[in-house]
């Protein structure tokens, strides 16, 4: 009997990033557009996206990342693209918006998948008790994150 060899790997990644102090938040009204956005994008690349979300200043997603991307790439892409798709949906509103530079990308394990995609879900009542600042906090000392710099994640 001849094997066929093959790779197997199962990457899912809750991955958060916050727009520059600077930038406009994202209005409500666009934020749904822009999750259904953020979707199709990861789904470009080979990585479906079960949740995206954000409060407006920030924005969550839950991914399978595909072993073909690495993370650091569909960021950036993601990134990318939503600048210019809110800069297409109001030119004059959206004309500094831009996102920070880093990025926090923690791993779920399936057991975690529901619990995540519900946090994430949840994003706009979640902050009405904890900062973004807190929030983040919070997600590093989850991961085991000990030893960062804030001031550089937050430019």
């Amino acid at each position: 009997m001849t094997y066929m060899p093959q790779t197997l790997c199962s990457l899912l990644i809750h991955g958060v990033f916050h727009k520059k102090t600077s930038a406009p938040c994202i209005r409500r009204e666009d934020q749904k557009r822009l999750n259904a956005f953020v979707q199709k994008t990861c789904e470009t690349y080979q990585c479906p996206c079960l949740i995206v979300n954000g409060p407006g200043d920030h924005l969550h997603f839950l991914v399978l990342l595909s072993q073909e991307v690495t993370l650091s790439h569909l960021i950036k892409e993601i990134k990318r693209t939503s600048t210019l798709f809110l800069k297409e949906c109001d030119g004059v509103y959206y004309h500094h918006f831009h996102w920070q530079s880093g990025y926090g990308g923690f791993s779920v394990s399936e057991k975690l998948k529901n619990v995540v995609y519900e946090y994430i879900l949840r994003q706009e009542e979640h902050h009405k008790k904890r900062s973004m600042y807190d929030e983040f906090e919070m997600l590093l000392k989850n991961a085991g994150i000990t030893q960062y710099e804030n001031r550089y994640y937050w430019q």
